[in-house]
């Protein structure tokens, strides 16, 4: 309603300013007749029928002005009309803000015919309007050349020469009545519009009084009755039409299907708890059978490790003693027997790395059983680095890989264990030299962080990389990247594993960053104070 009030208010607007525009047309044309017959028979008026000659001061801006007052007298408004300029003669015609800037607007565009606006004088809305004089033939007697001499009524001429603007009829009509019309127009409107709102809200009040609000009263009433438990209702003889009919007989076959329900609920709720119990009962013995073969596979496990510890003990002692006769012989055959000494040498070294297998065996039994321990002391990171440094040289220098160990001098000392800290470090480079091809790199640096207050240890090579899918499975035990790994380069997968055991007894980390082909980077961060222990030195589990 408020739309069609504002644009029934917006057109009656241009329709006044429209009728006023038409009407200011008139009454300009008929002024400029006016204008134009005074002009013409000014002979006829200042001449008798003698021929002598009396000025009689009827000039056609005199008689304009007459006629406008006239006009406002017999119309009983407050209309105004008259003739002004620029270089007006008579004050009575002298223009006021608006009116010369309209005779401006039309000094500058000789084709503008007409200009108009809505102006406030006194407080009231008032339509302006000016029309242009154009200076014609006629008009040169009085304002023509010689510029400066006087004309018959005593004024000098202005020298305007044919087609120059010569001043503007001016019309200023009030408004006030027009606006009055549009206001009584939108005030009856109003009243007819809340007027036809009412008589609509009424009839809606009563259409669904008569057919919605009875009819879910009833049946809120049935839905109260199945509230209370009473399932024996009938909406069968509901009065209601579409949506609440249709709702209504939702509701019904929804009670029907509630009481058939609940009728036979009990006997459901009997087989349902048979059932339940029934499936309790094999639930029960599955846990049984679960908990005797976990214990099972706890004494198996236990079995195993027990027997991996005893054979690791029983085959160490005798290899200790095959390493410990091979450096005999060694020393005994000399260098002339060159081909016995080679031979020798590879028992040694065939025999370290089974010794080293059976003591990764031992450890990793002694750490599934919850017996390895740690004996911490003070340790210094630069001489457990130089020690790996010394073991790692020569089978650098056999591949040709340079072998690179960078140590920051701000790392302080440690609180480890210097062995299982060693074997650390001694598990990645061997790793590293192991997989880096002949002419690789392999780095080993040590750095302090203080924000974390850790040291990290970082080994990095150029050696086959490891495929992105593979990196999570590189810390369990028996476990390799595949199985061309182990054909290709040998090993049994437990570095690693006890790699990152050693490092967690300390409460440290370990991650790993692989590039197939481009290389692989293992890091280690191990807590300056450790955890497991205070400032003093001794054994820890």
């Amino acid at each position: 309603m408020g739309l069609k009030l504002s644009w029934d208010y917006t057109q009656q607007q241009k329709q006044v300013q429209k009728e006023l525009l038409e009407k200011a047309q008139v009454i300009t044309k008929q002024q400029k007749a006016i204008w134009e017959f005074m002009i013409i028979n000014q002979d006829r008026i200042n001449y008798d029928a003698q021929g002598n000659f009396e000025f009689k001061h009827l000039n056609c801006s005199t008689v304009a002005m007459g006629v406008g007052v006239i006009l406002a007298e017999m119309t009983d408004t407050d209309y105004t009309i008259k003739p002004t300029n620029i270089n007006y003669r008579n004050a009575l015609n002298a223009p006021d803000e608006f009116e010369l800037a309209s005779l401006y607007k039309f000094q500058a565009n000789p084709k503008l015919q007409e200009y108009w606006a809505i102006t406030t004088d006194n407080g009231e809305k008032v339509f302006r309007y000016l029309s242009p004089l154009v200076i014609t033939e006629s008009c040169l007697s009085c304002h023509g050349e010689p510029k400066g001499e006087f004309d018959i009524s005593g004024y000098r001429k202005e020298g305007y020469a044919l087609g120059d603007l010569g001043g503007a009829i001016s019309l200023t009509m009030p408004m006030n009545i027009s606006l009055q019309n549009i206001k009584a127009n939108l005030i009856s409107n109003t009243v007819f519009f809340l007027a036809l709102m009412l008589a609509c809200i009424v009839i809606i009040y009563f259409l669904v009084t008569r057919l919605v609000i009875r009819s879910l009263s009833e049946l809120e009433e049935a839905v109260g009755e199945v509230g209370r438990g009473n399932l024996n209702i009938n909406l069968a003889n509901l009065k209601a039409r579409g949506e609440i009919k249709r709702l209504a007989n939702h509701f019904q076959h929804m009670t029907n299907q509630l009481r058939d329900l609940y009728n036979t609920l009990e006997q459901k709720v009997e087989n349902r708890t048979k059932e339940l119990q029934k499936a309790n009962k094999i639930l029960e013995r599955h846990q049984y059978e679960l908990q005797e073969a976990n214990k099972k596979l706890q004494e198996a496990n236990k079995f195993k490790s027990e027997f991996l510890a005893l054979m690791s003990h029983e085959l160490r002692t005798p290899l200790t003693s095959v390493l410990a006769f091979t450096e005999i012989l060694a020393s005994e055959v000399g260098p002339q027997a060159e081909k016995t000494q080679h031979y020798l040498e590879e028992i040694k070294a065939s025999s370290q790395v089974l010794l080293g297998l059976i003591n990764n065996i031992l450890e990793m039994a002694k750490i599934e059983a919850g017996k390895s321990t740690l004996q911490i002391e003070t340790v210094d990171l630069s001489d457990v680095i130089a020690s790996v440094e010394t073991v790692a040289m020569p089978l650098a220098l056999r591949k040709n890989i340079n072998l690179k160990v960078m140590i920051s001098p701000d790392i302080p000392l440690l609180k480890a264990d210097p062995e299982k800290l060693r074997s650390v470090v001694e598990n990645l480079v061997g790793n590293a030299l192991k997989f880096t091809n002949k002419n690789g790199q392999v780095e080993i640096s040590a750095d302090y962080s203080p924000a974390d207050n850790q040291v990290l240890i970082k080994v990095k090579d150029t050696g086959i990389g490891i495929k992105k899918e593979e990196l999570q499975f590189i810390f369990e035990k028996f476990t390799q990247a595949d199985s061309s790994i182990s054909r290709n380069y040998g090993g049994t997968g437990l570095g690693l594993a006890l790699t990152k055991e050693f490092v967690e007894l300390h409460k440290g980390w370990i991650k790993v960053e692989s590039v197939v082909n481009q290389g692989t980077t293992f890091t280690v961060g191990l807590p300056c104070v450790n955890n497991l222990s205070s400032n003093e030195e001794g054994t820890f589990q």
